[in-house]
């Protein structure tokens, strides 16, 4: 499992959301804080400011505050540690099915004409 906290979060403190990895022993969990709140930490695509911890030591740590203290801090979007965790368990990339049918043929290429209306 892959899982990300922000660490000025006012909704889920970072430190409840880092309890998950106390929650699923037994399971592998990588847990990532991400600079920023509640919507900034997470909404932060490469090529963005930001700053995200990790923590490769193994375990979790008893606590949140131990876990933060082996953590290693990266400049950037913690995205492209999740590209990297997620290619690593990922298969091999493949061309995409084709949309649509006979029956019900494509209206437009996404994202749609929809979103041209006003």
């Amino acid at each position: 499992m892959y899982a990300v906290g922000a660490e000025k979060d006012h909704i889920v403190p970072w430190d409840a959301a880092w309890r998950v990895t106390q929650l699923l022993k037994g399971s592998k969990v990588r847990y990532v804080l991400a600079s920023s709140g509640h919507i900034a930490g997470i909404i932060n695509p490469p090529g963005g400011k930001g700053t995200y911890w990790t923590n490769d030591a193994g375990e979790p740590g008893a606590t949140a505050q131990a876990w933060r203290e082996k953590a290693t801090a990266h400049s950037g979007s913690w995205w492209t540690d999740w590209t990297a965790w997620l290619a690593e368990r990922s298969g091999r990339k493949g061309k995409p099915p084709a949309l649509g049918s006979a029956a019900h043929p494509p209206l437009a290429d996404a994202p749609g004409a929809y979103v041209l209306e006003t």
